[in-house]
């Protein structure tokens, strides 16, 4: 039978283990609130900059241009760049290689989420490590924009559509958005026919600017719905090792108990076999 002071140092390694996964917990619990507080903002300002573009379009008669057949696609898939998120890059990787047609090409964000679709064959058209941090996205974001205009220009693709994780109360969605060419028809200035907008400005340049505005801010608000999911996964897979922690413990705790009664009981015996407990 194991000693009781085994016990102890499992029961010391579970406590450090705990306080690990506690810190953990609180990591990722300011991270939601972090990423709560700005999303709201971000949407808001995205439907602006969508209305405005959908104002400048319907000046200029774009909106009623179809689509090309066998339209290329470039889909932009958000993970993390970190483990112990459950299940987090596993379900995006299976909602991707389902909808990847032939045609389309894969950017990655995270490197958890490219060695899950690796373990699948997929192919990647270009790669960026996810962030850790609120604070991260800004440099991200440059590095994205960057590398996605290149790709969306040089490889003469008609979409480029987003595929990130959303949470709504405590349920989590793959969600797929396309953001270019941006989808204007459901925007209500449009539906609602209202007046052409008078405009003294070049309306290319102001088009070309508000676009790039609108694809850097629904990049942004990507990053911080995929941070936001992660650490909800983070945080229910830490709940679940607390959970288990603590159990485990409290198992070694009656364990070692019982370990030192019949400890004591041996030892006693000892004593009394030897006849040392009558002063022989």
């Amino acid at each position: 039978m194991i000693s009781s002071v085994a016990i102890e140092r499992k029961m010391k390694a579970l406590s450090a283990t705990g306080d690990i996964v506690d810190a953990m917990k609180a990591y990722a619990g300011v991270a939601i609130r972090k990423t709560e507080e700005l999303i709201t903002n971000v949407r808001e300002f995205e439907g602006n900059i969508l209305s405005a573009l959908a104002g400048i379009m319907s000046c200029n008669g774009m909106l009623a241009n179809g689509r090309p057949q066998g339209e290329r696609r470039l889909l932009v898939a958000f993970g993390s760049a970190q483990g112990f998120c459950g299940p987090f890059n596993e379900k995006m990787a299976d909602v991707v290689t389902g909808m990847k047609g032939e045609g389309d090409s894969l950017f990655i964000v995270g490197r958890r989420l490219r060695s899950s679709l690796s373990l699948r064959g997929g192919e990647e058209t270009g790669f960026l490590d996810s962030v850790v941090s609120v604070g991260g996205i800004a440099s991200a974001l440059r590095e994205c924009l960057s590398q996605l205009l290149r790709l969306y220009r040089d490889g003469e693709y008609y979409t480029l559509t987003l595929v990130y994780t959303s949470f709504s109360g405590k349920s989590a969605e793959i969600a797929v958005e396309q953001v270019l060419p941006p989808d204007v028809v459901r925007v209500p200035a449009v539906q609602a026919g209202k007046p052409e907008v008078l405009l003294y400005l070049d309306q290319k340049l102001i088009f070309e600017r508000l676009l790039e505005q609108f694809l850097g801010i629904s990049l942004y608000r990507c990053f911080l719905e995929s941070l936001r999911s992660e650490n909800r996964y983070r945080l229910i897979s830490m709940d679940g090792a607390s959970d288990t922690i603590r159990r485990s413990i409290a198992g070694l705790d009656s364990l070692g108990k019982y370990a030192r009664q019949e400890e004591v009981t041996e030892e006693m015996l000892e004593i009394l076999g030897s006849g040392g407990f009558f002063g022989y």
